[in-house]
């Protein structure tokens, strides 16, 4: 386990760091801040024209494969390990991700794939391809759905004392259900799914924020400040904090919004929109739905109730209604994440071969390690995701940068609507 943990900090050193904000931050300078300068243009593209359901229905997909419980455990993860001030780094990862995820967006759409095609597009071969297949499926099952099983298996356990097994094996079964039925039964149930559990969870923590409405501003102050604190302390352990909070903040962030992993690539390719840009501005709003929504009012409920946990701040505000409402937000946000990532990794077997045989292995495979990650050791398995999520950034940036051109062109153009 010790190895392991020395192997993510490796993962997620520096050089990963850099390559992450700079490449999103080279994108959102080269392109004019695209996500400030065309917000019109963005939301009338998306929330503007829901009636193109094949647009909103792959962007549904990526998002719920996104908003999982890493927006609750994982931000109460980010705050244990790195402070307050990690969340600070989790808003700044996240506005330079946006256009990140807007690039894997419009190259699925422009290229017709998941970023295994864009990325062999890029560099005229299929090593670096294969190599980001390899780490999608191995961190579908991790982060994609052995944590979120977990994290559905131990809160329903700790608060009505459900044996995680049961909500593993529900989740499995659910899973199954949908993945046997096809790609088309993964988005429909998305686009129905992922909107209802977002707004419910939402709106289930705005009652807690009003219950603690006080300390709400405090909260704030703690999250900018402390980002910044350890340097007012003097000394070489500060500049230990600091970067224990910024790497903790860009990849618990990067677990929840996934921008720069390439993974929503898979969901946006199925998309029938025409124009790249178009469903490059879903990109955008998956990020900000995800991580500057949602997660900073996960963060917000955790701070402003010092319980230090989503369920403490839920029973104070609610009681038993809370800890119901708790336990059945994890549950669906669990089971779109799950779903979401064996979506990608199908996508990902597929470019590998196509024999059938192997999709239904990695299914069969895949439904039972739900049932194993319900009780599994949660340490383990969060060391084996940072790592491989770690590992599919690389390629996909690397093929970002490589095909960076047309992106910045592309956002340059007249725009088609």
């Amino acid at each position: 386990m010790h190895s392991l943990s020395y192997v993510s900090k490796i993962v997620w050193g520096p050089a990963l760091l850099l390559l992450v904000l700079g490449t999103g931050a080279f994108l959102t300078v080269s392109t004019g801040f695209f996500p400030l300068r065309k917000i019109g243009f963005i939301i009338k593209n998306t929330f503007g024209r829901m009636r193109n359901k094949s647009a909103f229905a792959a962007a549904a997909t990526a998002l719920g494969a996104t908003v999982g419980t890493g927006n609750i455990i994982g931000v109460a993860a980010a705050i244990a390990l790195g402070g307050p001030g990690a969340v600070f780094w989790m808003w700044c990862g996240a506005f330079l991700g946006m256009m990140l995820k807007f690039a894997e967006a419009a190259l699925a759409v422009r290229y017709k794939g998941s970023a295994a095609v864009y990325i062999e597009k890029a560099f005229g071969g299929k090593t670096l391809s294969v190599i980001w297949c390899a780490c999608c499926i191995l961190a579908s099952f991790g982060g994609g759905n052995m944590i979120q099983t977990n994290a559905a298996g131990t809160i329903w356990k700790d608060t009505f004392g459900v044996p995680p097994i049961a909500i593993g094996a529900a989740v499995a079964l659910l899973t199954a259900a949908v993945l046997f039925r096809g790609a088309k039964a993964v988005v429909n149930i998305s686009s129905l799914l992922v909107p209802f559990m977002a707004v419910l969870y939402v709106f289930g923590c705005i009652g807690v924020l009003f219950v603690f409405r006080q300390n709400i501003i405090p909260a704030f102050n703690s999250i900018v400040f402390s980002a910044f604190e350890p340097f007012a302390l003097g000394g070489g352990i500060t500049g230990i904090f600091v970067s224990e909070a910024l790497r903790t903040g860009i990849s618990k962030g990067t677990f929840t919004h996934e921008a720069g992993m390439g993974s929503a690539s898979a969901a946006h390719a199925e998309s029938k929109e025409k124009n790249p840009v178009v469903q490059g501005c879903w990109g955008i709003v998956e990020v900000f739905a995800d991580t500057i929504l949602v997660c900073t009012i996960t963060a917000l409920v955790i701070l402003s109730s010092k319980e230090n946990s989503c369920e403490g701040a839920f029973h104070f505000a609610y009681g038993f209604f809370g800890d119901a409402f708790l336990c059945i937000s994890m549950f669906l946000f669990a089971l779109a994440a799950v779903i979401g990532w064996a979506f990608y990794g199908e996508k990902a077997i597929g470019y590998m071969t196509e024999n059938p045989l192997a999709k239904n292995i990695y299914r069969a495979v895949f439904c039972f390690a739900a049932i194993i990650g319900s009780f599994a050791k949660l340490p383990f398995v969060w060391c084996i995701t940072d790592i491989f999520n770690g590992l599919m950034i690389f390629p996909n940036l690397a093929a970002i940068i490589a095909l960076s051109p047309e992106i910045i062109r592309i956002t340059k153009e007249k725009p088609a609507r």
